[in-house]
């Protein structure tokens, strides 16, 4: 889905995800919005702040690189981490993914339409 930040912040909470995968419309990268305690945070693959579109939402952008990695690391680092999941760039496919933790205890991969 492509959309500016205000867009991904209405989606993520009109369907309470816990997170959102979207391509930003400003600067055509694949990104992630999720909660912080102090408000919404954004990853993208490569960072670039100011060329995100016009939004109106408060969002904290990650300077951090998205790290490069196939869906099996992925899920080797999430298990290690213990994160909730896991924001990467999939080398495999050259496109953003997020590897998650289901309710069930398994593994969801959403990766971008298109």
């Amino acid at each position: 889905m492509r959309c500016d930040v205000d867009e991904a912040v209405f989606e993520m909470e009109d369907m309470d995800y816990d997170f959102h995968l979207f391509t930003e419309l400003g600067s055509e990268q694949d990104s992630v919005l999720y909660r912080t305690p102090d408000g919404y945070r954004m990853a993208q693959i490569d960072p670039h702040p100011e060329e995100l579109a016009e939004h109106f939402v408060p969002v904290t952008v990650s300077e951090r690189p998205t790290p490069v990695l196939t869906t099996a690391e992925a899920a080797e680092r999430l298990g290690t981490l213990g994160l909730p999941f896991l924001f990467y760039l999939d080398g495999e496919r050259g496109r953003g993914a997020v590897l998650y933790r289901r309710y069930d205890g398994h593994y969801g991969l959403i990766t971008p339409a298109g």
